[in-house]
């Protein structure tokens, strides 16, 4: 609804809060939560089912078995390492592994080196640090300790184990006999998907419960409870107070009908007048059709009602109901859902039913289609890059460009169920026709009882006056369509039609007998216009309340 898109316009603030708290949480978990993750996915696949294979976990963070010794005594498991002693011989220094009864894991205190990996498994997904296989140093002669040289001076290398394997910066190293003989290469990138994810997931519940004046979603949530207010008062006719009135939450509704009852009766007997169903109507014109009426029906329901099943039962079963069954179950799911939202304004940790009201009366029918038609370019994204992975063109070892497509479209996928789940039901097609039907033959029979009315006033009328009066209702009835093209609310078109027909039916000198003339004129106009008035006949009073008692106390003394 544009008429609260400046109140609601999101400011800086609001972006400036969401995306820092989206920058921030998806740095964080693609750098520190994501390796975590997939090694943990990883080891539980593809751990050593035999324990007599030691797989280690170092200092550092590396995952892989070692050469270890056992102590047979204890059953403790040593990792030796070559240290330089005095003599000839390099001396060993053992170092411990710790180890829980249960877990397929030991530990180390130490870094990893090359000299302690047996190269059967390994997992290092730390993308910060790089490694290297081997590494040139200078060849140590084993007599005079000192760097052996060749014939021209120089120094000769040698190649010395340093980490065991290689890999770059921002890469992860995956090797086991169950995922082939060569190692997988996992580029970190591939997995930003699954950050972006987390990241904008997480920022957008904190910004649901944060205060609307700084949360962009929470200030999205509040513009969608008045647009809502906003649709139902379009849907029903109804005015402010009283879509207020009928979708206040339940405790704050009976604190509030403790405080005010009378203007909350008042409130009801307006919402009956307008939902009466075709029975009623039916029973209301053979006995005249006097509002009267209808108030005494009122007044015998609601205090039966009242009395058994408490104010909060009158409205939540027989006016909803009465709503309900003169409109759509649309309306009534709007309020029930408004109602609903209502919970997260007193608690922002109920961040649901604000959502349900979202996703329903906004963003499905906002952004459906859109949600659609990425999900259907994901695919064909996945489509092509599975068949580039087929043709060889991507390498088994480096897999990153499957993983991040395959991640892309499982986002899509998912945006696309949860939109689909939100969608409200439409309502069954026979239910539509047959209010249709009722609507059409209740506008009939309303233009037929005018016909029949002005006829009647038409027969006792002289000459006089004809051109004013005619004049007269010309402007009347072209007020009451400029009424239904600019404005489109009920009570402004049933306030405006009752004050000219109770204005031209109270000076009867002044209607002359060729009204009966103009009568189809009078008709083919307000069929043109749409002046119909929908399936409710009985209108409003023109003033903003509805006194009950002086009604009936009215029809009692006729």
């Amino acid at each position: 609804m544009s008429s609260h898109g400046s109140q609601y316009k999101p400011s800086i603030v609001h972006y400036g809060v969401f995306f820092f708290l989206a920058i921030v949480l998806t740095v964080g978990f693609h750098y520190f939560a994501t390796p975590s993750i997939i090694r943990g996915f990883l080891l539980s696949q593809f751990h050593p089912e035999d324990e007599k294979t030691t797989l280690v976990k170092f200092k550092d963070g590396v995952v892989a078995t070692a050469k270890t010794v056992e102590d047979k005594s204890s059953g403790d498991r040593f990792i030796e390492e070559a240290i330089e002693g005095g003599g000839e011989e390099k001396q060993k220094r053992r170092i411990p592994l710790k180890h829980t009864k249960g877990d397929y894991m030991w530990y180390a205190d130490v870094p990893v080196k090359g000299e302690y990996l047996n190269k059967e498994y390994i997992f290092d997904f730390d993308g910060f640090v790089a490694r290297e296989e081997k590494v040139s140093v200078p060849k140590i002669d084993p007599v005079t300790k000192q760097p052996e040289k060749d014939e021209n001076g120089k120094v000769i290398l040698a190649q010395a184990e340093k980490d065991g394997y290689s890999k770059k910066t921002g890469e992860w190293y995956t090797k086991c006999p169950k995922l082939g003989e060569e190692a997988i290469m996992l580029e970190s990138w591939g997995f930003i998907i699954l950050a972006l994810d987390m990241g904008f997931i997480i920022a957008m519940i904190v910004t649901m419960m944060l205060p609307p004046s700084i949360g962009y979603i929470s200030q999205k949530f509040e513009r969608e409870m008045a647009n809502t207010k906003t649709k139902i008062r379009l849907n029903t006719g109804f005015n402010k107070e009283t879509v207020e009135i009928i979708a206040l939450r339940d405790s704050d509704f009976e604190n509030f009908y403790n405080e005010n009852p009378n203007f909350i009766k008042q409130i009801f007997a307006k919402v009956w007048a307008r939902t009466q169903p075709d029975h009623e109507i039916a029973a209301v014109k053979q006995q005249g059709s006097s509002m009267a009426n209808v108030m005494a029906a009122f007044r015998n329901a609601f205090d039966a009602e009242v009395q058994v099943g408490g104010i909060l039962g009158f409205r939540n079963e027989t006016l909803y109901g009465r709503i309900q069954e003169s409109y759509s179950e649309a309306v009534m799911t709007e309020i029930e859902n408004l109602k609903a939202a209502q919970d997260w304004q007193k608690g922002r940790w109920k961040i649901m039913p604000a959502l349900r009201l979202y996703m329903a009366h906004h963003f499905t029918e906002r952004y459906a289609n859109n949600v659609t038609g990425f999900a259907y370019g994901g695919a064909a994204i996945l489509i092509i890059v599975v068949g580039i992975r087929g043709l060889k063109f991507i390498p088994a070892a480096r897999p990153s460009v499957m993983f991040f497509s395959i991640l892309l479209e499982f986002t899509l996928l998912a945006l696309m169920a949860v939109s689909l789940f939100y969608t409200e039901e439409e309502e069954r097609m026979d239910k539509m026709l047959k209010k249709m039907e009722d609507s059409g033959k209740s506008q009939l029979s309303s233009l037929k009882g005018m016909a029949e009315d002005m006829t009647r006033v038409a027969a006792g009328l002289g000459e006089e006056g004809l051109g004013v009066a005619m004049k007269q209702m010309s402007n009347d009835m072209g007020k009451i369509a400029k009424t239904l093209a600019d404005d489109m609310m009920a009570d402004a078109i049933r306030s405006r039609v009752e004050e000219a027909v109770e204005r031209h039916l109270a000076n009867e000198e002044d209607i002359k007998n060729a009204v009966k003339e103009a009568l189809p004129d009078v008709i083919i106009n307000a069929l043109r216009n749409g002046t119909g008035g929908g399936n409710r006949q009985i209108e409003e009073s023109s003033s903003s309340e509805i006194d009950i008692d002086a009604i009936l106390a009215a029809s009692r003394q006729e």
